[in-house]
């Protein structure tokens, strides 16, 4: 008699296809972000908070650069007889052969300021100014059953008017243990 063996099939294992990681974000103020984990909490869900620095543009800077610093008494003395009061050397030791001929928040303005140096027979560069900020997501693990997040959820309130546009997307996935 020919012998049959049973072979025992193991249930598949509880995975993370069990819960999706949605994350919410980005809140540039901490009690924004504090509130939105509040509102998370009282829909029974969890937050993980995850910090990530990221570069903003501020504004567009328009300089005379590669100046000594005879030229740049020159330079600003025919900037304020041209009638462009707010110019000025720089101060610090990697900018220190620039005269900044202003600082402004759109690009319209700083073209035109652009142009009223190049009239003049100056070279004037026109920098994008970037800076480092620290913005703080929220991570969260939904069910299948769970409804996605929504960013309006999170909107409009006194906690959260400081913040972005606030977005919902799949979590980064996370580093390679190694």
């Amino acid at each position: 008699i020919p012998r049959l063996e049973l072979v025992r099939i193991a249930p598949a294992r509880a995975s993370s296809a069990l819960t999706r990681c949605r994350t919410i974000g980005p809140f540039a103020d901490p009690a924004a972000a504090a509130a939105a984990s509040d509102a998370l909490r009282a829909h029974g869900w969890v937050a993980r908070d995850r910090d990530v620095d990221t570069t903003v543009s501020d504004g567009y800077w328009v300089y005379i650069g590669q100046l000594t610093a005879a030229a740049q008494r020159t330079v600003l003395a025919r900037l304020n007889a041209a009638g462009i009061h707010d110019a000025a050397s720089m101060t610090q030791p990697e900018q220190s052969d620039r005269v900044s001929v202003g600082f402004f928040s759109d690009q319209t303005h700083a073209v035109r300021r652009a142009e009223q140096v190049r009239q003049l027979g100056f070279k004037p560069v026109l920098d994008l100014h970037q800076r480092t900020v620290s913005v703080r997501w929220l991570d969260v693990d939904l069910k299948p059953s769970d409804p996605d997040l929504q960013p309006k959820q999170f909107q409009g309130n006194a906690a959260t008017a400081g913040s972005a546009a606030l977005q919902v997307a799949d979590c980064p996935a996370k580093a390679a243990a190694g």
